[in-house]
């Protein structure tokens, strides 16, 4: 059965050698990790894997070795490796060199303490279920990742619809304009008022202006 990408058990390094793609996939499988689950009756040890989606690597540990290798670096057998792999993915501490040999040299750091590994390729009948177990965890990730960008894009109100706030009003309200009383009454201009002056008759010059000459 294929196990989901856990968050920070992958990462991509570039490759110490010049031969071959310049950067590689690598993975944590283990309880945590992507991949397949053991047959019934099979312990799952952690292992580490190195992939360029062609080939892959592997740290091949069984739970024996893997206690071995915890006891050469002075750990204790309870030390999880799928830890040490999320912190040095987060803080890019992981290098990869390959050899001519056609197996991989690993080295992940946490602080001050360094772990190195060794991986041998893996036979094309074992690596192709593996691979594909990635890939299709990856892309179910991706998918999830989609569908909830989706639901905080329709969550999020948009700047182009933000409500416009209220101008504040610079006069008091008429205190008669909630009574019910009548409205402004509108006054109606009489024949022979001024305009100007609303209320006074206007008047008209009886003699036509002259211009005044300068002296």
């Amino acid at each position: 059965m294929q196990r989901p990408v856990a968050p920070g058990s992958l990462c991509i390094v570039p490759a110490g050698s010049e031969q071959g793609p310049p950067c590689y996939v690598c993975y944590c499988e283990g309880p945590e990790g992507p991949g397949l689950d053991p047959e019934p009756g099979q312990t799952c040890a952690v292992n580490i894997y190195v992939t360029d989606a062609l080939e892959l690597w592997s740290t091949s540990f069984t739970p024996e070795t893997l206690e071995k290798h915890k006891a050469q670096h002075g750990l204790d057998g309870a030390e999880d490796y799928s830890a040490w792999f999320r912190v040095a993915c987060d803080q890019h501490a992981v290098s990869l060199t390959l050899k001519d040999d056609s197996s991989a040299h690993l080295t992940i750091s946490r602080e001050a303490e360094t772990l190195t590994f060794n991986l041998s390729k893996v036979p094309s009948p074992e690596a192709a279920p593996r691979l594909q177990a990635l890939m299709l965890g990856l892309a179910e990730q991706v998918c999830r990742l989609k569908r909830q960008l989706a639901a905080l894009k329709d969550e999020t109100p948009s700047p182009r619809k933000k409500p416009q706030p209220r101008r504040q009003q610079l006069f008091l309200p008429d205190p008669d304009s909630g009574r019910g009383g009548p409205g402004p009454v509108i006054r109606k201009w009489m024949p022979g008022e001024s305009i100007i002056n609303p209320g006074f008759k206007r008047y008209h010059l009886s003699a036509p202006l002259l211009p005044i000459s300068p002296a």
